[in-house]
């Protein structure tokens, strides 16, 4: 625990000032030209135009949808507090994500003339203006995310006294906000890029036979400001949802085995590997110039930077598996190495796919000298060979890292919740290089931008366009790159936000036996737990209503939330034997409860049959053979 209280707090605040001084130092480089200023300040306007009309749309939809999920959620679980919070947790993540991508695209379209600027001296330099306005965005969106979620917890556990183990079902709220955001930002962006720059290209390229980003085609700007509002604040609003998902969801998975071991640590885990990713990809991105001094091509100079940070961000899971994750970290650790290797592989899986140097450019450049028809054949078919690439490599990771976890042996915890979590720590590893992959992004429209700016400019240089033309090549794909990373991040927050979602239906079972045991003994009937048939389900309902009157008189007779509260006899209700063995010997050994109450809230309310219907109603009978 003294690990998070020490590395959360430090990485939210190294993020933020390195985010600061990232924009200090770009917004004093030269602006260029009187011309170049005049055409970025012509896209500054656009861009802010368009985004404060979108995000006043997007906080008047947030605050109704606020009170509507508030709502919602007070009626399911009969309760206008945890409504309220939920709904609290909504905006705050609506608000981070709004914050953090208006902030990074306005460094963004102030980064571009400059990086203009800085192509008419030297492509490292243009680099590294570039790479370090894009880094703004990064890193305010990791910086936003984790000082969210970590304040929405410590917030609702240690102020207002809720349960560590029931404070993350009580923050999804915060990534239900950002989730909000993000399909707003992402599709108002995109159409408007999209439509801005194949407009563009018709008129210019198609209709009047004239250059890209030429001065008299008028929707040239439209489509630099397209580029912004898309790219920088669509994708970083889509990367911020990404990793509050998976925060959020990962502790979610950890409430299981701290439920069994009592260590809060199994929580607050997910929090503090982001915060080794951070000083990670801070020192990662101080080594970009290093490696833009000594490698001639852009996209070596970058990826130079993300092998330092890969590195580090090795070290960093190895420290935190080994001092918070008990005698079983190296599994974990391992399960984190997969993670790591995915991001790996998207990263690299992009390139192939999408920079000129491989096979699959050259065969759509060579199929368009014969026509449209035959690009369009070609490149779809390179689309669909991507997305089953990326389709395997996620699976892969996912049953590598469940089968990788499973092994690790923790006393009175089912395998199939350490497997879980074990890819929980897959999809932590595969962020920690989060802040530099959204920089990179940023990085195309930036470049992008800046080979406009030096085009339509009267005074510019002629390499200078040449430089820019280099990075704008590289930005296509470092902007592809952040797509499949995107997509690839998403797919892996769905299986956890998922399977974290299984654990509040297991939770809302124990309610139900509590206050319905006839509904709780048909829904356990339907699940294959106990035998078909009115009888047998009257007989099972009498024992779950004996069972929860158990439950209940102990707790009566306790009569303390501190010692024995009500999450913990919804669990009760529920659990199988080796849950309750764990959760009333720690009880026991604390001295919350006497023998005699161990005893009591140890009884198992269901029959065990050697031939239940399956593995898993098999896990939930008691071991002693009785009749229903």
């Amino acid at each position: 625990m003294l690990l998070a209280q020490i590395m959360i707090p430090a990485a939210s605040a190294a993020a933020v000032l390195f985010a600061i001084w990232l924009a200090f130092d770009v917004l004093k480089r030269d602006k260029g030209t009187a011309s170049m200023q005049e055409i970025a300040g012509t896209i500054l306007e656009g861009a802010n135009a368009f985004l404060n009309r979108q995000y006043r749309t997007i906080a008047i939809m947030a605050a109704v949808t606020s009170v509507v999920v508030a709502a919602i959620v007070g009626i399911f679980k009969d309760s206008v507090e945890v409504g309220v919070l939920t709904g609290a947790a909504f905006i705050v993540g609506a608000l981070a994500s709004g914050v953090s991508g208006y902030i990074g695209m306005s460094i963004a379209v102030r980064a571009n003339g400059r990086t203009a600027a800085a192509a008419n001296n030297s492509l490292a330099d243009a680099i590294n203006t570039a790479l370090r306005g894009g880094a703004v965005s990064g890193f305010l969106v990791v910086a936003l995310s984790l000082i969210g979620v970590s304040s929405m917890f410590a917030i609702y556990s240690r102020v207002l006294g809720h349960p560590i183990d029931e404070t993350p079902f009580l923050i999804v709220g915060f990534g239900f906000g950002a989730s909000f955001v993000a399909l707003f930002a992402q599709l108002g962006g995109g159409i408007y890029t999209k439509a801005a720059d194949v407009g563009a290209d018709l008129v210019g390229k198609v209709e009047a036979g004239i250059p890209e980003d030429d001065p008299r085609n008028p929707a040239v700007v439209a489509d630099l400001v397209g580029d912004n509002v898309g790219d920088c604040a669509g994708r970083g609003a889509d990367l911020f949802e990404s990793i509050a998902a998976e925060n959020i969801g990962a502790m979610i998975l950890g409430v299981a085995i701290f439920t069994a071991t009592h260590r809060v640590e199994w929580i607050m885990f997910p929090l503090v590997l982001r915060s080794f990713g951070v000083f990670a990809t801070i020192i990662g991105m101080l080594t970009v110039p290093f490696w833009a001094k000594r490698i001639s091509d852009p996209m070596g100079a970058l990826n130079g930077g993300y092998w330092t940070i890969t590195v580090l961000s090795i070290i960093g899971l190895g420290v935190c598996t080994k001092v918070m994750l008990e005698d079983v970290w190296y599994w974990f650790f391992f399960c984190g190495l997969i993670g790591i290797a995915t991001g790996i592989a998207f990263v690299y899986i992009t390139q192939y796919y999408t920079a000129g140097a491989w096979r699959p450019v050259q065969e759509i450049a060579r199929a368009s000298r014969t026509g449209s028809a035959t690009n369009m054949i070609i490149g779809t078919a390179v689309g669909l060979e991507t997305t089953a690439v990326t389709a395997v490599t996620v699976g892969l990771a996912l049953v590598a890292s469940f089968v990788l976890g499973s092994q690790a042996d923790l006393d009175n915890v089912n395998s199939v919740s350490v497997g879980v979590f074990g890819t929980a720590c897959a999809t932590m590893g595969m962020l920690m290089s989060a802040a530099y992959v959204l920089a990179m992004d940023t990085f195309g429209p930036i470049t992008d931008n800046a080979g406009g700016i030096n085009e339509m400019a009267t005074d510019s240089k002629p390499e200078a366009r040449e430089i820019t033309d280099k990075l704008d090549a590289v930005g296509n794909t470092t902007k592809a790159l952040t797509k499949g990373y995107a997509v690839g991040s998403a797919a892996l927050a769905a299986f956890l936000l998922f399977t974290a979602f299984l654990d509040e239906v297991r939770l809302e079972f124990g309610k139900i036996a509590g206050k319905d045991p006839e509904r709780y003994a048909e829904l356990v009937q339907d699940l294959g737990i106990i035998f078909d048939g009115d009888d047998v389900k009257a007989a099972g309902r009498q024992r779950y209503q004996d069972h929860v009157e158990n439950l209940e008189a102990v707790r009566s007779e306790v009569n303390d939330d501190d010692k024995l509260n009500e999450i913990t006899i919804d669990t009760l209700a529920v659990a199988d034997q080796q849950e309750r063995d764990a959760i009333v010997g720690k009880k026991v050994d604390d001295g919350d409860l006497t023998a005699d109450q161990a005893a009591a809230l140890s009884a198992s309310p269901v029959p065990c049959r050697a031939s239940c219907r399956s593995t898993w109603a098999r896990s939930k009978c008691s071991s002693a053979h009785s009749s229903a």
